[in-house]
């Protein structure tokens, strides 16, 4: 019999301290998200300065991404968790006193530090998980982080963010975070050497996943840091301007489920095409609306906006599905470390494109943005799909039993390729 008193890998109790402290802190994490680039709007400040604070805090997760991993082996996921929720709380509450010009150094740091959270809680859930459970428990880890952000979004159209309370709400959410991991009993997982894999031979084996993870960062990257703007621009008040984000992110919710079974019987790329022609759809019959001048638009735009993130934001689990069938699971770790950094190099991009677009057509830029990309990608699944027929032997292999969510769990030692 083991000893009741040592703490067990895969303990409901230690998964659950791990998940919440990690909803906790998206709670936070959406409450700055989403006041940052409103109340930018709302104080009138120049749109590429909004895009720049957005892309800032991109760049910082993108470069977290490299630098972290080393952090995390030599003082453990624990004190790692602490240092990265300590410092996020400690920032949160330097914007009211910094100008509004040093916010995207600010945004920058936090997108370090949110990196350091994603790599300590990802790695954490997948060692303490049994291998057997390990994706059910990310696929309801995905579920509840998502119903939190919503809710978060929701919740703070019913506070005035023109005051300091937000940040100081924010900060004790950062803070709170801390205390669920603290009390835990459980180890952080053993550090394993990477596996790396490089984008050249990604984009040999699997140029539909390349081109996916970019296109879901750069369309998922303005849906988040610029609507909220967005929303503001066009004249909605702050609790429609929340609800909008919100709803867009309900939309993913939503269609992630959908379209990840539909990923995983007929070709990937075949779903990248559908949805990437529904966003772009979406996009160009919004502009359309909004160009004849339609007064009772309120549910046609909730509506499509839910769907232009539902057929976007999801597709990033679509294009992880279609490398790991093209280059197998054995390579999972530096699989999901190249496809995050293809995501995150987007979600830098994107909001400056977009807020510059929309600085010369105005707010519906991001519309023409939208579209316009979607289009562009769109035709290019297209083209891929008739130069390059999936084989029948390939096809047959895809079967309705694999899963779009890999096995992340630890894994003997392999060569580097």
């Amino acid at each position: 019999m083991s000893d009741v008193s040592k703490p067990q890998t895969g303990s409901v109790a230690a998964l659950g301290a791990i998940v919440t402290g990690a909803l906790i802190l998206q709670v936070a994490s959406t409450i700055m998200n989403t006041v940052v680039p409103l109340r930018m709007a709302l104080e009138e400040q120049p749109l590429l300065l909004i895009g720049l604070v957005g892309s800032a805090y991109s760049v910082g997760f993108l470069l977290g991404c490299f630098w972290i991993p080393a952090l995390i082996r030599r003082v453990g996921h624990i004190r790692g968790f602490a240092v990265f929720a300590s410092l996020q709380a400690a920032l949160t509450l330097s914007f009211p006193v910094l100008p509004v010009e040093w916010w995207s150094l600010t945004r920058f740091v936090m997108g370090v530090a949110a990196a350091g959270h994603s790599i300590c809680i990802e790695s954490w859930i997948s060692g303490q998980a049994r291998s057997s459970h390990r994706g059910r428990i990310f696929g309801i880890y995905q579920i509840l982080n998502r119903l939190a952000l919503i809710g978060s979004q929701v919740g703070i159209g019913y506070v005035a963010i023109q005051t300091h309370d937000v940040f100081l709400i924010a900060s004790v959410a950062f803070s709170i975070a801390l205390i669920p991991v603290s009390l835990t009993r459980a180890k952080g997982p053993e550090s394993a050497e990477l596996v790396s894999v490089r984008l050249k031979t990604l984009w040999q084996q699997a140029p539909a996943a390349v081109i996916g993870c970019l296109y879901v960062g750069l369309v998922s990257g303005p849906l988040t840091n610029v609507v909220p703007a967005y929303g503001i621009l066009i004249g909605l008040g702050q609790q429609r301007a929340l609800l909008l984000t919100a709803v867009i992110q309900l939309g993913a919710l939503l269609l992630q489920w959908p379209i990840g079974w539909l990923a995983d019987r007929v070709d990937s790329r075949r779903v990248l095409l559908g949805a990437t022609a529904a966003t772009a759809l979406s996009a160009a019959t919004l502009g359309a609306l909004f160009l004849s001048g339609t007064t009772q638009r309120d549910w046609w735009l909730y509506g499509l906006f839910a769907l232009t993130g539902g057929c976007s934001v999801p597709l990033y689990t679509v294009a992880v599905t279609h490398a790991y069938f093209r280059l197998g699971r054995d390579q999972a770790v530096g699989l999901s470390a190249g496809l995050l950094f293809l995501w995150s190099v987007g979600a830098t991009i994107g909001p400056l494109v977009a807020t510059a677009v929309m600085q010369i057509v105005g707010p519906q830029g991001l519309l023409l943005y939208i579209g316009v990309l979607s289009l562009a990608v769109a035709s290019y699944f297209a083209m891929r799909i008739l130069t390059n027929p999936i084989a029948p032997e390939a096809a047959a292999a895809r079967t309705p039993a694999e899963t779009s969510l890999p096995d992340l769990g630890p894994r003997p030692r392999q060569s580097e390729l």
